[in-house]
């Protein structure tokens, strides 16, 4: 692996990635599955790990991939890149947003920019549930009812349900599904 190459790659990530962590994760995927680091299942299990750890979700992913390709210098130079983009953002728009925040282009540009991010978080929902959902690698919608994991359907609407009942912390309904997946699969 071409530490030059993974930096490039994520340095990418974190340029074009408005909005963060899961508005995040389409570029991530593509890019990841384009280079080969991962497949479509490990993608969807390090989404779900990187979760479940500590620290925003495109750091904790680049650091797997890039421990994963370049070792623990890999590691460093990934995590580095998918956030040296935003910190550079941050500091410039921050000297110029004081001055322009109540600037009617400025409000309708994050409007658009919220509405943007909204749509990614959704493609990466999507394209998350079609392969946790599914039993086979590539989902074919044409064998829906057959190819469908409606165990997994199961749990999914279990988390649901049991969110907006109890309310309790994030982690307790990640251990409930981890010991019902051991127990169910």
């Amino acid at each position: 692996m071409n530490i030059l190459i993974l930096f490039i790659e994520f340095f990418k990530v974190g340029i074009f990635s408005y909005g963060g962590g899961l508005a995040m994760l389409p570029l991530l995927q593509e890019t990841a599955l384009d280079k080969g680091w991962v497949t479509v299942t490990e993608f969807a299990d390090l989404i779900a790990i990187s979760q479940s750890t500590p620290g925003p979700i495109a750091i904790n992913m680049a650091t797997y991939i890039g421990f994963s390709s370049g070792g623990v210098f890999g590691a460093l130079v990934a995590s580095i890149a998918v956030i040296l983009p935003g910190f550079i953002l941050a500091i410039i728009v921050a000297t110029f947003l004081q001055r322009f925040n109540e600037h009617p282009l400025v409000k309708s540009a994050f409007i658009a920019l919220k509405a943007a991010v909204l749509g990614l978080v959704c493609t990466a929902i999507v394209q998350v549930a079609l392969v946790s959902l599914y039993t086979v690698e590539q989902g074919n919608l044409l064998r829906f009812y057959r190819d469908i994991d409606f165990r997994a359907i199961a749990v999914f609407l279990i988390m649901i349900l049991g969110i907006l009942k109890f309310k309790k912390h994030p982690i307790v309904y990640i251990v409930i599904a981890g010991v019902a997946g051991a127990i169910i699969w």
